[in-house]
């Protein structure tokens, strides 16, 4: 079959964010192509693309099947994809959805999209190859929602996959234009695990498989076949890539027996920081690291689930800081039970702390997290809770809290830009 692949951009104001390739969906595609199915991609980032240049971009495609890659922040453009895709092909194509809106809330989406023929649930790497093997008897389908010929939406078991990640096979990272990611940044994402060991309330990436990881062997393969395209500089993007010293002596040991050499940055948990592991990081290549603070008030981190305790932070910022490693610090604007006095303390303490680089992120309420089912048990307040079908978040604050209601979350974030801004 012949499968089309479309990335949806982003929507008006947030074109900053970063562009990344998914590598799952790049392995989905080796899957297939090891199958004998031609697979093909619209990356409407990359290119900038808007709606309504599908139009032309569709005249060059024969697919039999198009699956748009989601995710909630473009979620409002792959609503109106959906509806130019089924005005072009009639019922003549299949068309899917994947990520992590279908995989939590796959009866909400699809009725909100009648459009929409199946979604791809969780990180199932072989789900669309046995939603095409199968297509006229998806009723033992693991991992997919689909509308059945009486329009009616199943929703089949969720099978947690145990395979060994190392029997996937590399990213088909060819799927995506890499001349044009390499002129964009010489950077690159690699990851050598899935899930997170950790489980904060606000996190939805998390939830979409169990912690699992890759060997360094199969690690290290698709870093060299990346520098050989010409990426200069890695970003590893597991959740916390130094979860064990284990773990970077296995590294350490892969690297020198190649004789490489890996400049890259890495996630790592506050929690997971000591001086052995970013002494041994800093001999490794590492130069810098992204550490999720999200808030210094000590009970709103408990209820998110970081379980930080701001002395904590101050010793494991002493370690980054003791062995010269940059850091990228990251916090949350609009945690239960932080109020505007912890948001000026938290200019006081980003002072403090002098990150190489700091983020401020305005709390979002994504289905499929508690937040989200029970908003009023974290004093949360959501007017819309399809707000991400709208591009109206990126323009305004459409989400709080009692102590933070959005008019105030939006007078924070401007004074916290203006504050750090350099």
């Amino acid at each position: 079959m012949n499968v089309l692949v479309i990335v949806p951009n982003f929507p008006n104001r947030i074109k900053e964010y970063l562009i990344l390739p998914s590598l799952e969906l790049c392995i989905i595609a080796q899957i297939l192509k090891n199958n004998f199915h031609n697979i093909d991609m619209i990356d409407m980032k990359i290119n900038d693309y808007k709606v309504e240049d599908l139009n032309k971009l569709l005249l060059q495609k024969n697919p039999d099947i198009i699956l748009i890659d989601d995710i909630p922040e473009t979620h409002c453009n792959t609503k109106k994809i959906i509806k130019l895709l089924r005005e072009k092909y009639g019922k003549k194509v299949k068309i899917g959805i994947r990520g992590e809106l279908v995989s939590f809330e796959p009866e909400m989406i699809m009725s909100r999209n009648e459009d929409l023929d199946f979604g791809l649930r969780y990180d199932d790497d072989f789900s669309l190859l046995n939603y095409i093997n199968n297509i006229d008897n998806l009723e033992n389908v693991k991992n997919i929602v689909y509308r059945d010929d009486d329009n009616k939406i199943i929703v089949t078991d969720r099978q947690i996959n145990e395979y060994d990640l190392d029997s996937l096979p590399l990213p088909y990272r060819e799927l995506y234009d890499l001349e044009k990611y390499l002129k964009r940044d010489s950077e690159t994402i690699v990851r050598s695990s899935r899930g997170c060991p950790g489980n904060c309330l606000f996190c939805i990436k998390t939830k979409m498989e169990k912690f699992k990881v890759f060997s360094m062997r199969r690690f290290c393969d698709e870093i060299e076949t990346m520098q050989k395209v010409g990426f200069k500089t890695f970003f590893f993007s597991d959740d916390t890539f130094a979860f064990s010293i284990k773990r970077l002596l296995e590294f350490k040991e892969e690297i020198e027996k190649r004789n490489m050499e890996v400049k890259w940055t890495s996630n790592i948990r506050i929690k997971d920081i000591t001086e052995e592991k970013i002494k041994l990081m800093k001999e490794l290549g590492a130069y810098r690291v992204f550490v999720g603070i999200e808030t210094i008030n000590n009970n709103a981190s408990k209820i998110i689930g970081k379980n930080l305790r701001k002395e904590e932070i101050l010793e494991k910022i002493r370690i980054l800081k003791d062995n010269d490693m940059e850091f990228h610090a990251s916090f949350i604007l609009g945690n239960p039970d932080d109020t505007e006095e912890d948001l000026e303390n938290t200019i006081n303490f980003v002072k403090e702390i002098n990150p190489n680089i700091v983020t401020f992120n305005l709390i979002k309420i994504y289905p499929g997290l508690k937040l989200y089912s029970d908003p009023e048990k974290y004093g949360m307040i959501m007017a819309d809770k399809y707000w991400f079908e709208k591009d109206e978040w990126t323009s305004k604050v459409v989400m709080g809290t009692k102590n933070l209601p959005p008019e105030r979350l939006e007078y924070w974030s401007r004074k916290m830009l203006f504050e750090f801004i350099k």
